[in-house]
């Protein structure tokens, strides 16, 4: 207006920090999904009842599984009872018991707000490299968050150098699980075995089997979570409900306690749905199916283990799928254990098993792989250009990164973060780690089966 001063116009008040980060997080953690896409349910909404009554609900049947203390309990009744015959168990008292600095200190707001500034894993891209958030950053979605299945930080680098070896000292090895064979070989190349995890409520694993049949043990400091246990012997197509999934159903943990459960339930399909408190331990066996959801917000340590009870399993299982480290393994036996290489020689003599012929399929295998990587990534990036793209700069820029790349990696470096980055990339070389219970210390006394050490996962 004439004189006058012209109209204010409303600003929009800039979108915290946080949020784009997060973004960017789901788009490459869930690239079928648009934004949007991870409330479509409305697990946190409209079906939040569906959820809160998950949540109050106990043990079904009452008895899923036996509950006993730590302190009532010696390690060969437990390996009578428990690890020979490969059957679960809950054990109570655990960090109490044995002293761990973390009980009582690894609440979700106290550890995030500690490691504020560092970050950690919350899954994994399209090319299988880890993404990465800051825990302030990941405090602030934990509070703000109505996500159907959230974002899971699940980190088997514990966030990689002096925070890592802080975490590490803060608890240690049940005293139940004094092997770990596979530290034998050493940390480089050793498939992903130990983790932290912080969970917000509604996160979880999808039903899966561990890999390599490793037992595990998962150990919950903060909030509690929801476990459903399928016997080992359940076909997979059964354990995946996939044959009750109805259009427009996902497999996310949630999922499939609210929506697949009741269904495979009506089918009569035996299972264990128990509940997991803080302090308690879940020891699982290999080969049991499970699936695991955060009914609350959570902190927990897990670790999968190769020990004297259940070596032949893995072994069958480890020489097919990880070949290479296997050879690497059972130089590191002969050395350290001869008793054990010369079990697993007996076991490949047995099974007229001949390792170096599995050894050329597996590069040829590793060969076919990268191509369908490259093939996936040229037509990501197609899809990106959109209009012109030239193929051949794209090849040819391709060519310099991996040659950059391995002029580096000859080097030594004193970086965890490129340490870590290169033990990610051979563990989605040959094989995927499954979550919860799917997978301590790591030292030649606990891999002797003599002692404990630092160290664990989920």
């Amino acid at each position: 207006p004439a004189g006058g001063c012209a109209p204010a116009v409303a600003s929009r008040a800039p979108e915290p920090v946080w949020q784009p980060v997060i973004k960017a997080a789901k788009r490459k953690e869930r690239t079928e999904l648009d934004l949007e896409g991870w409330q479509k349910y409305g697990f946190a909404t409209t079906r939040a009842h569906e959820f809160e009554s998950l949540a109050n609900r106990g043990d079904e049947p009452p008895d899923a599984l036996p509950r006993l203390q730590s302190r009532e309990l010696t390690v060969d009744t437990f390996w009578e009872r428990f690890e020979k015959p490969g059957f679960p168990c809950v054990i109570a008292g655990i960090p109490e018991d044995e002293g761990w600095p973390a009980w009582g200190k690894w609440t979700v707001d106290r550890l995030l707000q500690r490691f504020a500034a560092v970050p950690f894993k919350v899954g994994k891209s399209d090319d299988g490299s880890p993404i990465r958030l800051r825990c302030d950053h990941f405090e602030q979605y934990m509070r703000s968050q109505a996500d159907d299945s959230p974002l899971y930080m699940f980190d088997n680098k514990f966030g990689s150098g002096d925070v890592r070896e802080q975490l590490l000292h803060e608890y240690r090895v049940p005293r139940f699980f004094p092997d770990d064979y596979m530290a034998l070989s050493g940390e480089d190349g050793r498939p992903p075995y130990r983790w932290i995890a912080v969970g917000p409520k509604r996160s979880g694993t999808v039903m899966h089997q561990d890999p390599l049949n490793t037992s595990a043990w998962n150990t919950l400091l903060s909030g509690r979570k929801r476990w459903v246990l399928l016997r080992p012997d359940t076909p997979k197509h059964i354990a995946k409900a996939k044959h009750v999934m109805k259009a427009g159903d996902d497999d996310e943990a949630v999922n499939v306690f609210l929506d697949l459960l009741p269904r495979l339930r009506e089918q009569g399909v035996k299972m264990a749905e128990f509940v997991q408190y803080p302090g308690e331990t879940i020891f699982l066996p290999g080969g049991w199916w499970h699936c695991v959801i955060n009914i609350d917000d959570t902190v927990a340590v897990t670790q999968n283990y190769a020990g004297r009870h259940n070596f032949p399993f893995i072994w069958r299982s480890a020489r097919t799928e990880r070949p290479c480290w296997s050879q690497r393994w059972m130089k590191a036996m002969d050395v350290k254990i001869p008793a054990l290489a010369e079990q697993a020689r007996r076991m490949n003599e047995e099974d007229k098993f001949d390792m170096d012929v599995l050894l050329r399929k597996n590069a040829e295998r590793r060969v076919l792989r990268r191509k369908r990587r490259e093939g996936r990534a040229l037509r990501k990036a197609k899809r990106r250009a959109r209009s012109s793209f030239n193929e051949e700069a794209w090849r040819q820029k391709r060519l310099d990164e991996a040659s950059s790349a391995s002029d580096s990696n000859s080097t030594v470096s004193t970086s965890s973060s490129s340490q870590a980055s290169s033990s990610d990339q051979e563990s989605s070389d040959e094989t995927s780690s499954g979550e919860e219970a799917a997978p301590a210390g790591a030292g030649t006394a606990a891999a002797a089966g003599g002692g404990s050490a630092p160290g664990a996962r989920e």
